[in-house]
C-alpha cells in the first residue's frame, strides 16, 4: 500500500506541471477571446432582405388528410430589420422588426383519393404580417467587414389572409380559412387561428452590407384548433435570406 501511495505521489508531481500549463493556457486563451469580443463594434445595424421559404403545418392528428386538405409548402418574404445594442462593452443587441410573407402550396389528388375526397386538388394560400423580437450577438472581424450573428427570440404572426382553393370535375369551392362567420365562402367552425406566437431563432452572415441568413420560426401556438374534427396544428416555416444594409 505504501508503495501505491508513493507511485501516487510521483504520478502527481510528474503530471502538475503539464496541468498548470495547460490551465494557464486555458486561461490565456479564453482572456484573449473576451478581450477581443469586448473590442468589437457596438454599432446598431439595420437591413432589408427578402426571403424564400419552406414552411409546413405540423399537425398532432390525421395529419395525412390534413396535409392533403391544406397543403403549406413554399413561401416568399419581403421584411425589415432593425437593432439596438443593450450590453456595454459587449455586442449584444435587441432585433425587432416586420416582414410581409406569403405562403402556399398545392396538393393533386390521385385517382382513388379524389374519389375519396370529391376533388381533384386543393391549394392553400396565406398572407401574413411577421414582427420578430430576437436578442443577437454580433461578432465582428476585419475590421467590421464580416460578422456573424447568432439570434434567438419570438415571432409574433398576424394573419392577414387565407383561403382554401378545392376544385374537382364538376364543382369549385374557395374558403377564407380565417373567417368563423357564416357568410357563403367562410370556414365557419372550421376557421384558423388568426394570431400565433413561435419561438424564433437562426443566424446571418454578413460581408461588408450583404447579409446571408438562415432562420427557422417554430410555432409555440396553434394556428388550427378545429375541435370537432380533431385537426390540430402548428405552423413552421423556415426561411434563407439575403439583406442589404444601408
Amino acid at each position: 500500500m505504501k508503495r501505491f501511495y508513493a507511485l501516487l505521489i510521483v504520478a502527481l508531481f510528474a503530471i502538475t506541471p503539464s496541468l498548470m500549463a495547460q490551465s494557464a493556457s486555458f486561461y490565456n486563451a479564453t482572456r484573449d477571446a473576451e478581450k477581443m469580443i469586448k473590442q468589437m463594434p457596438t454599432e446598431n445595424y439595420h437591413r432589408a432582405y427578402f426571403g424564400i421559404n419552406n414552411a409546413h403545418i405540423n399537425w398532432k392528428d390525421y395529419s395525412h388528410e390534413c396535409e392533403i386538405m391544406y397543403p403549406v409548402k413554399s413561401g416568399i418574404t419581403f421584411g425589415y430589420l432593425e437593432s439596438y445594442h443593450i450590453v456595454k462593452g459587449l455586442p449584444i443587441f435587441v432585433e425587432y422588426g416586420a416582414n410581409l410573407q406569403y405562403l402556399f402550396g398545392k396538393e393533386e389528388l390521385s385517382e382513388l383519393f379524389a374519389g375519396a375526397f370529391g376533388a381533384d386538388y386543393y391549394k392553400t394560400s396565406m398572407f401574413a404580417l411577421n414582427i420578430p423580437v430576437n436578442v443577437s450577438m454580433r461578432l465582428s472581424f476585419e475590421n467590421n467587414t464580416f460578422a456573424v450573428t447568432p439570434y434567438a427570440g419570438l415571432n409574433f404572426r398576424v394573419n392577414i389572409s387565407g383561403k382554401q382553393a378545392i376544385e374537382g370535375e364538376e364543382f369549385e369551392q374557395s374558403i377564407n380559412l380565417f373567417n368563423g362567420s357564416d357568410d357563403d365562402g367562410a370556414a365557419g367552425d372550421n376557421a384558423f387561428n388568426r394570431i400565433q406566437t413561435g419561438l424564433n431563432y437562426g443566424i446571418a452572415f454578413s460581408y461588408d452590407v450583404y447579409t446571408i441568413s438562415v432562420g427557422r420560426v417554430s410555432d409555440i401556438s396553434r394556428i388550427a384548433n378545429i375541435k370537432e374534427l380533431s385537426f390540430k396544428g402548428r405552423m413552421g416555416v423556415t426561411t434563407i435570406s439575403v439583406g442589404y444594409a444601408f
